[in-house]
């Protein structure tokens, strides 16, 4: 197939991941990501810089896939230095492979939210920084320079640890040739909202107030509680059922087009490794109920080539093999693309009118609040694990 005069601007935008891979290859540096109608970002030609040469288009993993493979081996894992989890969304895999890593000098590449509280990748060689990669960012973020600089020291013979989503893990891929030297670790991603909607929605919270988010406190249970850090030493926790963002991104509702017919959300897998949450571990495996505390989060740990099983061979990690079905019954992204409801037009509906979090929170307010969560979020968190097990939600 010809690419020649074909450009990633001619994608709908269902065909654009937003991966930034385009703004890499792109041999006269004409093509900027910039943020759409809605705040999704997307590829920007310089028509006066164009040749018109179509690498754009032959490079993009969304046009044209980065080969999958199947996994090889399939465990419920949990980092050995269980007082470390703290730090970590579930079971600590990718901060025990990471901390492994750095100790023998390889770099790391991953996102972290910067003071501005947006989220980036960035390429380290320091473990203070690895440990801002730590904990799941449930929003997209910007990848723009991170592939040449992964690039340039696998060129020097650095060893590197990419982690990301998938489409951001095919793309360092086919920017580096799959570089022997490269280790790449993916999320299991259900889709990305927006960071103006992460930052619109932190305007609620005074966002000039708030030193740091974390996604998931792990001292409010292995859950999706949100904690603030705030610049006075003040914390403040919002549970995710009273969380208007989190309950639209946990719906499904807010993700990129692209999100819902991703390529890369299916059994086979585009890592060398592949981890999330074991959701369903209790029911799935109740004899791990003994051997786990599952009040502290158990990972997913898919092996998916013979590199990324003697990276983990090798790592502070307490494995116990499962069935990829076993794993595959709780997380939809490695069965099909997450799917929205009719609700998403009008969840963005009240988006597009300002750009203001605000009109989507008071959506949420009027149709999706339920009284009965402001209940929930005053139950102790250890009675809420109890409730959890009882009802087979882990």
């Amino acid at each position: 197939m010809s690419f020649r005069n074909k450009r990633v601007t001619d994608f709908e935008s269902k065909d654009c991941s937003g991966c930034a891979l385009c703004v890499a290859c792109c041999p006269k540096n004409c093509i900027t990501m910039q943020s759409d109608d809605l705040g999704y970002m997307r590829p920007v030609i310089d028509d006066s810089l164009c040749i018109d040469c179509g690498l754009c288009t032959k490079k993009c993993i969304i046009e044209n896939p980065e080969a999958l493979s199947h996994p090889i081996l399939t465990v419920a894992a949990i980092r050995s230095d269980e007082e470390k989890l703290i730090l970590s969304s579930s079971g600590g895999v990718f901060a025990a492979i990471a901390e492994q890593l750095i100790s023998k000098g390889w770099m790391v590449a991953g996102c972290i939210m910067d003071e501005q509280l947006t989220p980036r990748h960035v390429l380290t060689s320091n473990i203070q920084v690895v440990k801002q990669m730590y904990g799941s960012k449930y929003v997209q973020s910007n990848t723009e320079g991170v592939y040449k600089d992964v690039a340039e020291v696998l060129q020097k013979g650095k060893k590197v640890l990419f982690s990301g989503t998938p489409c951001q893990v095919a793309a360092v891929k086919r920017f580096t040739k799959n570089n022997e030297n490269l280790l790449t670790v993916e999320v299991i991603c259900h889709g990305v909202p927006n960071v103006e909607m992460l930052h619109s929605y932190l305007d609620l919270h005074s966002r000039a107030s708030i030193k740091k988010m974390i996604f998931r406190d792990k001292r409010q249970g292995w859950t999706f509680n949100n904690l603030l850090e705030l610049n006075n030493g003040k914390t403040k926790k919002i549970n995710h059922r009273l969380s208007s963002y989190m309950t639209y991104f946990l719906e499904g509702e807010t993700y990129r087009e692209s999100c819902y017919v991703c390529p890369y959300a299916k059994p086979e897998r585009v890592a060398d490794i592949t981890i999330g949450d074991f959701w369903g571990v209790v029911n799935r495996r109740p004899d791990l109920k003994n051997l786990i505390d599952i009040e502290k989060g158990v990972s997913c740990l898919i092996i998916n080539n013979e590199k990324g099983k003697s990276i983990v061979d090798n790592c502070k990690i307490e494995k116990y093999q499962v069935s990829y079905e076993d794993i595959k019954d709780g997380n939809e992204p490695l069965n099909h693309p997450s799917r929205h409801t009719e609700k998403r037009t009008a969840i963005l509906a009240e988006w597009a009118k300002n750009k203001n979090w605000a009109d989507v929170d008071n959506y949420w307010k009027k149709h999706d609040f339920k009284f009965s969560y402001l209940i929930w979020s005053h139950i102790p968190t250890s009675l809420q694990h109890k409730i959890r097990i009882l009802l087979g939600k882990r």
